[in-house]
């Protein structure tokens, strides 16, 4: 991961001192992780992530594919511009005995984006939530299976 790390930091140009700082983290820290003492803590990893979205994090903290997210080659610091946020479609859903309002007026929001379930395909259950604390710790939360009758 650190040789990941040290690449995010040519690519913005910046040395360890400027690199914590953007990320917001002690400059000893990152000493620490240049030099293979310690490893990166999974907060580190989740504030490189945060601070340069463009970064692939099946990349960054796995080391499969590329650097860049696919659609988005520049980023971040020096002026390139992130590419823009799929666009959000707004639906009017019109109230009995009214006529339709307009797209502006209407508070339900569509994204293209959504999986469109068929009545013939199974929906998909939650197995676990897991939840990541700023102390670097976490918890994982498993629902009950439902008792088959």
């Amino acid at each position: 991961m650190k040789e990941r790390i040290i690449k995010v930091m040519e690519h913005e140009g910046m040395g360890q001192a400027q690199f914590s700082a953007a990320i917001g983290i002690q400059r000893a820290a990152m000493s620490h992780i240049i030099s293979g003492r310690n490893n990166p803590s999974l907060d580190v990893m989740l504030k490189i992530l945060h601070r340069f979205p463009y970064i692939d994090p099946d990349w960054l903290l796995f080391g499969k594919g590329e650097m860049l997210r696919t659609g988005m080659e520049g980023g971040g610091l020096f002026g390139q511009s992130l590419s823009a946020p799929p666009e959000i479609k707004v639906v009017a859903e019109p109230e009995e005995g009214k006529q339709s309002p307009k797209e502006e007026e209407t508070p339900h929001m569509e994204s293209p984006s959504m999986p469109v379930i068929s009545p013939e395909s199974a929906p998909k259950r939650v197995e676990r939530i897991m939840v990541f604390y700023s102390d670097n710790t976490f918890e994982a939360f498993v629902p009950e299976k439902p008792d088959k009758e």
